[in-house]
């Protein structure tokens, strides 16, 4: 390989790396915090003598006597040799028929292997090595982790989809594995190690992986502390508490299985095994021998992945790619039949198609290196009109006082337009502003019952009208009285908002403003009613939920919006556990691997509170945790605020939004449901645990949920927080304008008082400016 090919070699004494800090267990992107730290003068004195020598990469390493050492070397056959004194052989293992993973390509010394398939691990193939001692070092109470190392060459050629595993010794929970971050988590790849029990780390945010390079990765563990080394860079050292060994498991090469992720995509050599923690001086050691010891083969370009023939609607996005291998650097030039495309020099190209322009159109690309040039197969773009018609709105039985939701799905030639109307006693009415996919509804009664609603959907091409659904509405059974604190959540119009303040016994937790009543369901554990709540001057009453118990609320569109959204409840983790708690919890999941649809907020092993948010893939999965309140204080409140405002996802603890966010596009959040029909993708709110009982149930207080179809303001998030109301003052004219949401207007001549009620006042109140101040405030009543 050329100098291109891998990442410059630092030849100075000092490298930056990541400080041990708790709060990058899970961090966005970007955040990581760096220092200058200094090579150990053994290091540099191994990195001379090793460049002076030129020794051989694999006797270098057996004289580290590595417990299994996979040089990959072989060019057929299903046995990858063990070159350590161990000789322990493990499998090369192809399923479905396919030729992955692909013996013989060029490696360190010789050769080594290419994972071209990609997919779930059950759909290829991987590199099974045998389960021991010898790559599960156990401490001596059989149970915990003893220390290790692992390392292991990789060649990343392609971003996957989502998280990809170029190894694991893992069986979820337990275990370890790296991954590659796929598009699904952003337009940038990076390498994480996962230690289910308290890491999940990302390299650093200034060494994106560039595809097609080889990098060396080095895992070590001392029996507390791990470390991750991205060539010879060490990341942490990050306190693993309670790491459990996979006892038992395989360990594989190239596949995603034991953590329900998706199989490697690239090239992989020289696996090695210890029982031992290696020292920063071996590593930086290994690193640059191996740098210098690629098998340089100059060679055209040749196609791991050629470009696919694509069928668009009109307007929408249409992308070619390849994948090339070969000696670097490589350039691309795509062409549209025989013609160049300008500026179309990456090894991908998207534009945006019209019909008819651009229907059967072809594409190419052509792909050249120093050694030659060669030309892809031709891909064919295929362009549609279509308009059709996915999902009807579903009829719905709505409380009066309540929202109410109908959505339509469709697909097609974009720009889709939408416009809704209304069929009551025989006459179809337009409904002014209804022009999105959902149709919403506000305080309904029972002179709306029995109305029908369908919409009309227009494309460029075609127009078509959906089904009609009925919207039924019903008195409320129970009236739930609105004062204290629920007057500030009343104001803001929530969608949903249980109070769970009833008495002994009960077995409906009631919606205090909307129609979905949750039941209380104890399962094996309990609840405890009237407990004391943690919401500043509020008297009424919270829930303990232990055990096992959780509140079950049934599916509904409106709590499961295709758009902006907020959930907020207030909690009080009363234990730790060694897996995630679920807080609360809005998913549908039809299979962990494939179809995981909406959100949960955990409370994290470490102590966080953490966001989960799903996009029907079985990813993208954690996002992050609030590690400023760490560690969570045991027995205290918490307001906790999920809010979805359209771009961003994030999660707000006590009035503060953490490093638990993520955005919309680049998560490609789905919600829960689809058109409010509970047979379609839908699973209900649960609160305490999710409703799959992954994980460990919520054990402590939860008071006060609510659901709304609107993204909270910082401000409201505040407001509710410390249990208080807004005052407005806006200037009208020559007057100004005072609003509040409830409460007595008070005035007074000076700030420090004396305030007195202004007779009459109802907001909004207009006055007219006087000739000396007055001051405002409202005196919220009981």
């Amino acid at each position: 390989l050329t100098p291109q090919n891998l990442h410059p070699l630092k030849t100075t004494n000092a490298y930056w790396s990541s400080q041990p800090d708790s709060r990058e267990n899970i961090i966005p992107k970007g955040l990581a915090m760096r220092s200058l730290r200094l090579f150990p003068l053994a290091a540099a004195f191994a990195l001379s003598s090793a460049l002076n020598s030129n020794a051989a990469y694999p006797d270098m390493i057996l004289t580290n006597n590595p417990a299994a050492y996979y040089r990959l070397e072989e060019t057929s056959g299903t046995t990858a040799a063990d070159a350590s004194v161990n000789a322990v052989a493990a499998a090369y293992t192809y399923n479905s028929g396919l030729t992955s993973p692909q013996l013989g390509l060029p490696g360190i010394t010789t050769n080594s292997i290419l994972f071209n398939g990609g997919g779930f691990s059950s759909d290829v193939g991987y590199v099974s090595i045998p389960a021991s001692a010898l790559i599960t070092p156990v401490a001596a109470d059989g149970t915990n982790g003893a220390p290790f190392s692992c390392e292991l060459w990789v060649q990343p050629t392609t971003q996957p989809a989502t998280f990809s595993v170029p190894i694991e010794m893992a069986q979820f929970p337990k275990g370890w594995n790296i991954y590659v971050s796929g598009a699904d988590s952003g337009a940038t790849s990076y390498f994480y190690l996962n230690m289910p029990n308290g890491v999940l780390f990302q390299g650093e945010p200034d060494l994106p992986i560039n595809f097609l390079r080889w990098y060396h990765l080095v895992v070590t563990f001392n029996g507390t502390n791990a470390l991750f080394y991205i060539n010879s860079v060490a990341h942490g050292p990050y306190v693993v508490p309670n790491y459990v060994p996979a006892i038992g498991s395989s360990a594989h090469v190239g596949s995603g299985q034991g953590v329900g992720w998706t199989a490697f995509i690239g090239g992989v050599d020289e696996v090695a095994f210890y029982t031992n923690v290696l020292t920063p001086a071996q590593i930086l050691t290994h690193y640059q021998v191996g740098t210098n010891s690629f098998r340089a083969v100059p060679t055209p370009p040749s196609f791991l992945q050629q470009p696919a023939s694509r069928t668009n609607f009109s307007g929408t996005t249409a992308s070619f790619s390849a994948v090339a291998n070969g000696t670097l650097p490589l350039s691309y030039q795509w062409k549209r039949g025989a013609a160049t495309i300008p500026d179309a020099t990456n090894s991908s190209y998207s534009f945006t198609c019209s019909y008819p322009a651009d229907n059967a159109a072809t594409f190419s690309v052509t792909v050249t290196n120093s050694a030659g040039s060669t030309n892809s197969q031709v891909a064919t773009l295929t362009v549609l009109t279509n308009l059709n018609l996915l999902y009807n709105p579903f009829s719905i039985t709505r409380n009066v006082g309540s929202k109410a939701a109908f959505r339509v799905v469709a697909n097609g030639a974009v720009p889709i337009s939408y416009q809704w109307y209304k069929v009551a006693g025989g006459t179809t009415n337009l409904i002014p502003g209804a022009t999105s996919d959902t149709l919403w509804l506000s305080n309904v009664q029972l002179a709306d019952g029995g109305s029908e609603y369908f919409a009309r959907l227009t494309n460029p091409f075609t127009s078509t009208e959906s089904a009609s659904a009925t919207l039924s509405v019903q008195a409320r059974a129970v009236n739930v009285p609105i004062t204290g604190y629920a007057r500030v959540v009343a104001a803001d119009d929530p969608v949903a908002y249980w109070r769970l303040d009833e008495p002994d016994g009960s077995g409906t937790a009631t919606d205090a403003v909307g129609s979905f009543d949750g039941a209380y369901q104890a399962n094996a554990g309990a609840f405890t009613y009237g407990a004391t709540n943690g919401i500043s001057n509020e008297t009424n009453k919270a829930l303990r939920l232990t055990g096992g118990a959780v509140v079950s609320i049934p599916y509904a569109l409106e709590l499961n919006p295709h758009a902006t959204w907020t959930a907020e409840a207030w909690v009080r983790p009363d234990s730790n556990g060694a897996d995630f708690r679920t807080v609360f919890s809005s998913i549908y999941n039809f299979n962990f691997s494939t179809a995981l649809y909406g959100w949960s907020v955990y409370q994290h092993p470490a102590s966080a509170w953490t966001l989960s948010i799903f996009n029907g893939t079985g990813g993208p999965g954690f996002f992050g945790s609030d590690f400023a309140n760490i560690p969570l204080n045991l027995g205290s409140w918490y307001h906790l605020v999920l809010v979805n405002d359209g771009t961003t996802i994030g999660l707000y603890v006590n009035s503060v939004l953490g490093s638990a966010q993520t955005t919309v596009a680049g998560s490609g959040f789905k919600p829960n449901g689809i058109n409010g029909d509970p047979g379609v993708q839908a699973g209900a709110e649960v609160l305490g645990q999710r409703n799959d009982n992954a994980f460990l149930a919520f054990d402590g207080g939860v008071d006060d949920v609510a659901f709304y179809n609107y993204a909270l303001s910082p401000g409201q998030i505040r407001l509710h927080y410390l249990n208080n109301i807004k005052l407005i003052i806006t200037k009208s004219g020559n007057n100004v304008v005072l609003t509040w949401p409830f409460g007595a207007l008070q005035s007074a001549p000076a700030v420090s008082g004396t305030y007195t009620n202004v007779p009459g006042a109802t907001s909004p109140l207009t006055n007219a400016p006087g000739a000396s101040q007055k001051y405002y405030r409202v005196q919220i009543l009981p």
